[in-house]
């Protein structure tokens, strides 16, 4: 690894103090900050697009982001002699956002707001009109069709698992939720509301999750300010709906502490201290957490591996998702 990282960065004008590996590729300390060298398999389309939008995001006012750094060709991204390609980005020594720290939590749901704005008003050339986010009911409406089709599948199997059998035994009350979901979305008349959201330049994260968000902290704590935290990996960035990340964001925070109603109304809070949330965002939002996307992750996971060899995690993952029904639906009332 040494060696072919020594060969992308004599690409590039940089002096490197130290290196040292980290998730997913390597920390560079330079005479230029601190960088991340890692593989690359976006196109340089894709790369020229994300560049333009982090360009924007920065004069906006959000500065803390993974700018790609330009090599003596002044291309985004970098080959070695036998292909692979590398990109070097800015980067930030600072940590992953705990979710279980109800401080780290709130603050990355500013950090959000704050990030939202910035990605408001995107222009970008009309090429990067294909950088739009899915229509959020052809992705409700596919992943409904795939819970139906193991439910048939399961239904005729024999010598069922102990899995297979927990599965379909509750697997009729959860299609019921994503039905209703999907018909929920269709009253927002969402299919609209996307082209005036790419019209206005609303760009998405498209992956906002904790490891995605660095926090600078002390002692454990936050240091505070918001130049104390960064997100990083914009490659699912997108044209579409900004709610769309602050779901994502709330589920997961929301699954790791046991669907909370007072840490649920705290985040939106904490969102909305910076940017309010239109009716509309909010019923969107409501219908993307009452869908079960942690039941069809269980359902597309167990039917795209060996049916003969299942992880006890499967079973772990859906006692877990059951045994937190209660608490959800009882977030989603007081919610709604």
């Amino acid at each position: 690894m040494e060696d072919r990282s020594n060969e992308i960065i004599s690409q590039y004008d940089l002096k490197v103090c130290r290196s040292y590996r980290a998730r997913g590729g390597m920390v560079l300390e330079t005479d230029q900050g601190l960088k991340f060298l890692s593989p690359c398999r976006a196109s340089e389309r894709r790369l020229e697009f994300e560049d333009a939008l982090k360009q924007q995001i920065q004069e906006h006012g959000y500065r803390n982001i993974d700018r790609g750094l330009r090599n003596m060709e002044q291309k985004l991204v970098s080959s070695n002699s036998i292909g692979e390609r590398y990109c070097i980005r800015d980067w930030f020594g600072f940590e992953e956002c705990s979710l279980r720290q109800e401080e780290s939590v709130l603050a990355a749901a500013e950090n959000l707001a704050r990030l939202h704005l910035a990605m408001s008003g995107i222009k970008l050339p009309e090429d990067s009109a294909s950088f739009v986010e899915e229509k959020l009911l052809c992705t409700l409406e596919r992943r409904n069709r795939e819970l139906k089709r193991v439910q048939s599948f399961l239904g005729r199997r024999k010598n069922k698992t102990p899995f297979e059998v927990r599965y379909l035994n509750c697997c009729g009350a959860f299609y019921e939720e994503a039905v209703r979901a999907a018909e929920a979305l269709k009253e927002l008349k969402t299919e609209e509301w996307l082209e005036q959201s790419i019209a206005c330049g609303h760009v998405m994260h498209g992956s906002y999750t904790y490891h995605n968000i660095l926090t600078e902290t002390c002692g454990g704590r936050l240091s505070g300010g918001a130049g104390r935290i960064a997100t990083v990996n914009f490659d699912r960035a997108a044209f579409g709906f900004q709610a769309s990340d602050l779901y994502q964001y709330m589920r997961k925070v929301m699954e790791k502490n046991g669907w909370q109603h007072a840490l649920g109304q705290k985040l939106l809070a904490a969102y909305e201290k910076v940017r309010a949330l239109s009716g509309r965002e909010r019923q969107l939002l409501f219908v993307l957490l009452s869908y079960p996307e942690k039941f069809w992750k269980v359902t597309n996971y167990y039917y795209n591996s060996r049916k003969s060899l299942i992880p006890q995690k499967n079973m772990d993952k859906l006692e877990m998702l059951l045994a937190q029904q209660v608490q959800k639906a009882e977030f989603l009332r007081r919610l709604k």
